[in-house]
């Protein structure tokens, strides 16, 4: 019976040392704690029904800051690598698609500039719901000065099959 014990001890001593040889030990030199180096996965460019040149990484400005809350929705996103950038021939950010394969807007407009001048007058956001999209639309006047007279934002659902409202 000793050797029994003996045998099932030694038995689940190879199992705990199995489990840590594959975990990786705590030796901070060890080459199981080697971190792999990064690699770049490459997606395919979403459809544009209308072709128009992307704007390049570098053109795409920081968000600056500003003094009305409300106009920081009006600045383009944050260049992340997942977002397409389309410009107009003045090089103004007219349309974001998704470039985010895990997404279920892949492929689809994200925001949609119109611009008067060098300011934003109206931006669409989509956000894709399972089966609805919600349309946010924020239309800016300007006073002469160049701040904001008006900010009117309106919301609207789109069932995606049956058109605007569902109907």
């Amino acid at each position: 019976m000793s050797r029994t014990i003996i045998v099932g001890a030694i038995a689940v001593v190879a199992v705990f040392a199995g489990v840590l040889y594959f975990a990786g030990d705590f030796r901070s030199d060890s080459p199981a704690k080697a971190v792999p180096a990064k690699t770049e996965v490459v997606h395919p460019a979403p459809v544009d029904p209308v072709p128009r040149p992307p704007v390049s990484k570098s053109t795409v400005a920081s968000r600056p800051v500003t003094s009305d809350p409300r106009l920081a929705a009006l600045m383009t996103s944050p260049d992340n690598g997942l977002i397409d950038f389309f410009a107009d021939p003045e090089g103004r950010v007219i349309r974001e698609i998704d470039h985010d394969p895990n997404s279920p807007s892949f492929g689809r407009s994200l925001r949609e500039y119109t611009y008067a001048g060098d300011k934003v007058i109206r931006l669409v956001v989509y956000r894709y719901l399972g089966q609805q999209v919600q349309i946010v639309q924020a239309d800016v006047t300007y006073k002469p000065d160049g701040s904001v007279d008006r900010y009117d934002e309106r919301t609207d659902y789109v069932d995606e099959k049956k058109g605007k409202d569902g109907g």
